[in-house]
């Protein structure tokens, strides 16, 4: 499971996030990929965005994005991502999220593209709201 277009990173993150399978959405990460939290600290490399993005599996996050603009010069692509989904909080309640993000992705050796930059709130946040 690997984008051979920057545009498919954020479809083949969703579905490895949206199936549980950390495994398969860290490998989209370059190995010192960094991830900016909310917290705007950011964390490098997979070990540490592991860490970051486990919470979602566990709290099964339900994730779609949408591309809405690609700027791709040579072997990097930026990327702007309108994400929306949700997750469900330890009492059982559905939360709604949506993040408009920018990621950064760089063409591989082997023609796929892997993340190196990515900030679910680069171009703005709307904080969860809870759904009926």
């Amino acid at each position: 499971m690997s984008p051979h277009r920057p545009e498919d990173w954020p479809r083949l993150f969703a579905l490895g996030l949206n199936v549980g399978d950390l495994d398969a959405v860290i490998a989209l990460y370059e190995p010192d990929a960094t991830f900016v939290p909310q917290s705007g600290e950011p964390v490098v490399g997979r070990d540490g965005i592991r860490e970051m993005l486990a919470p979602f599996i566990r709290m099964k996050a339900r994730m779609q994005g949408q591309v809405v603009k690609a700027i791709t010069v040579d072997d990097i692509a930026l990327l702007y991502t309108d994400w929306q989904g949700t997750t469900v909080d330890e009492s059982g309640k559905t939360i709604a999220m949506r993040h408009h993000a920018v990621e950064v992705v760089r063409r591989q050796p082997d023609g796929t593209w892997r993340l190196i930059v990515g900030d679910p709130n680069g171009r703005g946040h709307e904080h969860p709201a809870d759904l009926d």
